[in-house]
């Protein structure tokens, strides 16, 4: 798949009402995304620009987007929201919740994902 039909089918498959589309291609699209990083990528920060959300601030697209993803509608950490692996804190603190009911975290100090250092300067 080149990069331009790529673009079209992210465009389809990020409507809104998945009920009205027409899905015969959504197995190319997904696998287009799986096997091409540059794909892959450029959906996620696609996504993210849509959103207002600045992924710039972040070591990696897939840190930045699992941030925002920890986020409910006002912006603020979800805790209740159990499909969330990755949290950061306003003092520069990057955490995995623990998904055992209560509020734990495992504090991280590399990216999962790059390997960068996330030591914040506390």
């Amino acid at each position: 798949m080149d990069f331009e039909k790529f673009k079209e089918l992210h465009t389809k498959y990020s409507a809104s009402d998945w009920n009205e589309l027409d899905m015969s291609d959504f197995g190319r699209y997904t696998e287009a995304m799986l096997e091409n990083q540059e794909f892959h990528d450029w959906a996620i920060k696609s996504d993210l620009e849509n959103a207002g959300f600045d992924y710039g601030n972040y070591c990696c697209i897939t840190m930045a987007n699992h941030i925002f993803l920890s986020y409910d509608d006002k912006g603020d950490i979800d805790y209740r929201n159990h499909d969330v692996i990755m949290h950061k804190w306003e003092n520069g603190t990057y955490g995995i919740p623990v998904q055992d009911g209560g509020g734990s975290i495992v504090k991280i100090n590399f990216c999962p994902w790059c390997g960068s250092n996330l030591k914040s300067d506390e």
